[in-house]
């Protein structure tokens, strides 16, 4: 249903009365204009939409609200914008991933080997990095944290880098770079012989060593990481 005076249906687009695309010359109603001619008269509404309309002008159909109601997807108004997309966290993921592989990509040999090498550390602080009597297992992220600061810096240093910044900023991210590298390696060599402790003990003649703490297979792995990454950050210091 159409309200009285309307030229195209606002729900379905019929044009309901084409007289005002100039087949005919209509005669304005007095004082009623608008912006692309004379109104078109109410005469010349059909009588089946003059009459029995139920329905308060400019409103939207009872039908199609009645539907919104009861569930059903709300009817858009003409020629409004399309609603964006919305993305199952499947696609979410993909694209992220997508977006993460350009940015890789994009990357020279040098960086791309120190910035896989740092990751890969920071992978490994999930694993068990010190092993206590007390304790028992302990985790990187908290037996090393200093470690998971100095890698995530050494990734932010790359990623600025790959910004396009110049010649003398990117001078100053690459020693950045370097320096987070270093001190990763540095920290992750040194967790090692800090990591083993044991307590002697004199019975019968015989010395007994008990172990108080060790480091675990975590500590290992990440202080290859941390080296890998610190030789990866060095020829960026002679690149052009």
């Amino acid at each position: 249903m159409a309200p009285e005076g309307a030229a195209i249906c606002d729900n379905c687009d019929e044009i309901l009365d084409a007289s005002f695309l100039g087949a005919e010359e209509i005669t304005p109603v007095e004082g009623d204009k608008t912006d692309v001619g004379p109104a078109p008269t109410a005469n010349r509404m059909p009588e089946r939409l003059r009459k029995g309309s139920g329905r308060r002008a400019g409103g939207w159909n009872p039908s199609v609200s009645s539907a919104a109601a009861a569930g059903a997807e709300p009817r858009r108004p003409y020629l409004s914008e399309p609603a964006a997309p919305v993305l199952s966290p499947g696609d979410e993921a993909r694209k992220a991933a997508s977006d993460l592989g350009s940015f890789f990509r994009s990357l020279s040999t040098s960086d791309r080997w120190a910035a896989g090498a740092t990751a890969a550390l920071l992978l490994m602080l999930a694993l068990p990095w010190r092993w206590t009597r007390q304790d028992e297992e302990i985790i990187g992220f908290v037996a090393a944290w200093p470690v998971l600061l100095l890698g995530a810096a050494a990734l932010a240093f790359v990623y600025l880098r790959s910004r396009k910044a110049d010649a003398a900023q990117d001078r100053v991210l690459r020693l950045a770079q370097l320096t987070a590298s270093g001190g990763a390696a540095i920290f992750t060599g040194l967790f090692l012989p800090w990591a083993t402790q044991s307590h002697a003990l004199r019975a019968v003649g015989r010395s007994i060593a008990i172990t108080e703490s060790r480091p675990e297979l975590g500590a290992y792995a990440g202080l290859v990481c941390a080296v890998a990454a610190l030789f990866a950050a060095l020829p960026a210091l002679t690149e052009k």
